[in-house]
């Protein structure tokens, strides 16, 4: 049924140079909440042009003991997908160059934790592997912004919410009734 209401969507993306793309990308898990193995759910979304060009939802490979963990897991998790797109970024737009790339995240333990290798906090437990994004963070190719939950727009991918909310969500991914 959804489908027969909703066939008249379709994600638009806004005119304009090259030059003036960038891409927004939102993270966002779902903290335990498979019952089963208690593992959590990671939710991504890539933005550029104003409208979505990946998206995810997929069960983290490790349990995590946080929901900061979780979180920061999260952000790993979609910028594995966002080091993929800047390849293909490079290929197709060459002279276009790279900014540096917002990510929205609404966990300030999990901003700290990209931002400053050195923690208080003693996140010795997660695995390296998660770690990368210090990395990305340092070198500038990636800066995380702390974003109010009510706009984590990665939050339909991982968890149930109330109809308005996806309404909402899913006109900010599609670029619906936004200016082109």
């Amino acid at each position: 049924m959804y489908v027969v209401r909703t066939s008249d969507l379709v994600i638009t993306f806004r005119r304009g140079s090259a030059a003036g793309l960038s891409m927004e990308v939102f993270a966002d898990p779902d903290y335990v909440c498979k019952a089963a193995d208690r593992k959590s759910v990671s939710g991504g979304l890539v933005m550029c042009g104003g409208g979505c060009i990946s998206g995810f939802s997929r069960t983290q490979k490790c349990v995590t003991l946080s929901t900061t963990e979780a979180e920061y897991v999260s952000l790993a998790d979609v910028m594995k997908e966002v080091l993929f797109l800047r390849q293909v970024w490079r290929f197709m737009l060459p002279e276009a160059g790279m900014p540096c790339i917002p990510v929205f995240e609404d966990n300030q333990g999990a901003i700290q934790l990209a931002q400053n290798p050195i923690s208080n906090s003693n996140p010795k437990h997660i695995d390296v592997r998660h770690h990368f994004i210090r990395e990305l963070v340092g070198r500038k190719e990636i800066s995380s912004f702390h974003v109010e939950s009510a706009y984590q727009h990665a939050d339909f991918l991982t968890k149930a919410i109330h109809v308005g909310d996806f309404e909402f969500r899913r006109n900010f991914v599609m670029s619906v009734g936004q200016e082109r």
